[in-house]
Parts: C-alpha cells; structure tokens; sequence
C-alpha cells in the first residue's frame, strides 16, 4: 500500500465550476478524489486543502515557500510515500523549477493541474488529477526530482515550460522524460539534477528584475534598479543572446559600479535553446562579450527559471562564487559538450 497526499491549492482552474451566466464556483476536489475507485486498494490518500495559499495568476514566493513547507512535512513527519500538488497552471513552470530547487528529494512530487474548467466540454482535470496520483505512488518516479504531468506527459520541473494560454497540450518540453499510458508509469529519459545544498532560505523577498530585449529597445528600464531595490538583473537578449548597444551599455555601467553585489544574468528571450557562445564571434554585446565580462549566463534555463533560480540564491544569502557555481551548473561546459 502506498501512501499519496494529495495538497490542494487555491487559484486551480481544475477545480473551477462556470454556469451558463458566467458565475464561477469552486468543486469540492477533497470530496471527488475520496470518490476515485481506480486504485484498487493499493493506493492510500491524504488530502490538504490548503486554500488560503494562493497559486494561480497572483502566486507569490512566500506562497512557494509554504507549499515547499507542506511537502516536507508530508514527507519527513507523515512518511508520504509520494506528494500530488494539485494548483493554478498560470505560474506552474516557474513554481515548479522552484520546488524542485528547494526540497531536492528523491521521492516523488508530482505538480498537476487542468486547463479547461471542471463544466467545460472536453474537461481534462480528472484525468491529470488520476494520473498525477498513480505516478506519485510509482517507483518509477524515485529519483527523478519534482515532475509536471497534465496531459499524460510527464516533464522535469527542470525544463518544463507552458506554451499555449488553452490548450490541454499547453505544457511541454524539449524532452520530456515519460508519459503515463493506461495508468502505467513509462519513463524514458531521466534528468540531470543539480545539488545546492547551500541554498536554505535565511532572509526575506530579493527581487529580480526580469528584462525582455526587443526591437527598438532602449535602457530607461535600469534606471532606478537600486531606487526600486532589485537585488538582481535577468535580462533575455534577442536571438543566441545578443543584446543592444543601448542596453549593454547601461548593463556594463551597472556591472562596473555593483560588481558581484547586484548579479545579473544574461540569456534568450526564446525560451529555448542556450545562449551562443562561438558561433558569431566576439563583439560588444555578442554571448562571448559578456561571458568574458564576467556576467553569470542563464545556460540551459529560461528566463523565467534563471530569475527564480537568482531570487533563491539571493534569499539563502550565498556566496558570490555559490551563484556562480549554482549558475554554471547548467552551462553546457558543466556537462561536458
């Protein structure tokens, strides 16, 4: 018999009811999955409500260190057997890297949601609840680190990304590591996970501020970065990473005056793929111009895990060669190719 708890947040849709007028309400989801009969005896559930924690659209890091709470708890004190959190899809990926980030567990946590409400035609949310509990009690899942299943594909909270606004394929990666068919558990890859044991949180907020580069872009966005107390910079440049003169300037005066006390990280804004490093040579504002400048670079991460990954650095109060080293952990070199 394995034991699953299954944490349910505020702000899912998978929980959402809409009539005919537009009134919204919320089901009962502790009630429903008491009433799943597909486990056959073999799976024990415990069910948190946790309501009060919000994790849909306006999700906030003391909400992420609550949920993390939670599942230690389920974990350590409880002897969980595997934990399902069952929360909004809006900030999923970013909360998810995150969870991953901080428990560095090895049993399995599956993040799970819906993207259609509970009364909408073709409403998936049972079926990702269903399958996110059979895998949490899998022993396949050992070791794998915190997973996203909607849709029966299973993505590593390392990598996952949410692609589309609607669809129920909304979630992806550019590889997923197994899928969930006819409740079995089928793992095909597994992901390289990175230890940081010296990422415990000791201190309140950092915020990062995270900066698209686009077409006609210019630097008054870094005017006030102290004023506005970003302890952090992520900046997505366009293409393998390249950034404008404007900004790279601005950039550069920054990193001159703050040095390792305000970090930034540059990336692409693609969302995809690694920053170039070779490919079109060494100029100002080019990957090869800031790595040699000594910025930290986002390597395999996006943007918006980059800026969660600085965020809980900054908040364990670490080491400026601790960041660099959490940051080169996902750099290609790190990996060997």
């Amino acid at each position: 018999m394995k034991h699953v708890r299954a944490l349910l947040l505020g702000g899912s849709t998978i929980a959402d009811q809409v009539d005919a007028s537009g009134k919204r309400r919320r089901t009962d989801l502790a009630e429903y999955i008491r009433s799943m009969h597909e486990f056959d005896g073999n799976i024990e559930i415990s069910i948190v409500a946790r309501e009060d924690i919000a994790a849909g659209y306006d999700m906030q890091i003391p909400d992420v260190l609550e949920i993390v709470r939670e599942v230690r708890k389920a974990i350590d004190e409880d002897q969980a057997d595997g934990v399902v959190i069952v929360m909004g899809t809006d900030c999923m990926e970013e909360a998810a890297f995150a969870f991953e980030t901080l428990l560095q567990t090895d049993v399995p946590v599956v993040v799970t949601g819906a993207m259609r409400v509970a009364t909408a035609r073709g409403a998936e949310g049972s079926a990702n609840l269903l399958n996110a509990i059979r895998a949490a009690a899998s022993d396949a899942l050992s070791g794998l680190g915190v997973v996203v299943i909607l849709n029966e594909w299973i993505h590593s909270a390392l990598y996952v990304q949410k692609l589309h606004p609607s669809n129920c394929a909304a979630f992806g990666s550019e590889f997923p590591i197994g899928m969930v068919a006819e409740g079995d558990v089928s793992i095909r890859t597994r992901p390289i996970r990175r230890k940081m044991p010296w990422i415990n949180i000791k201190t309140g907020i950092k915020d990062v501020l995270l900066q698209i580069c686009y077409l006609g872009m210019n630097a008054k966005v870094f005017d006030h970065i102290e004023e506005d107390g970003y302890a952090g910079i992520v900046v997505g440049g366009t293409g393998g990473c390249d950034i404008a003169k404007p900004v790279f300037e601005k950039l550069d005066a920054l990193h001159e005056k703050y040095g390792d006390k305000l970090p930034i990280v540059v990336g692409t804004r693609i969302g995809k793929g690694e920053p170039f490093m070779v490919t079109y040579g060494d100029y100002k504002g080019s990957p090869s111009y800031f790595d040699k400048a000594g910025y930290l670079k986002t390597g395999q991460l996006d943007c918006l895990k980059a800026r969660m990954l600085l965020i809980l650095l900054l908040m364990s109060e670490c080491t400026p060669e601790q960041i660099r080293e959490s940051f080169h952990m996902y750099s290609r070199t790190r990996l060997g190719f």
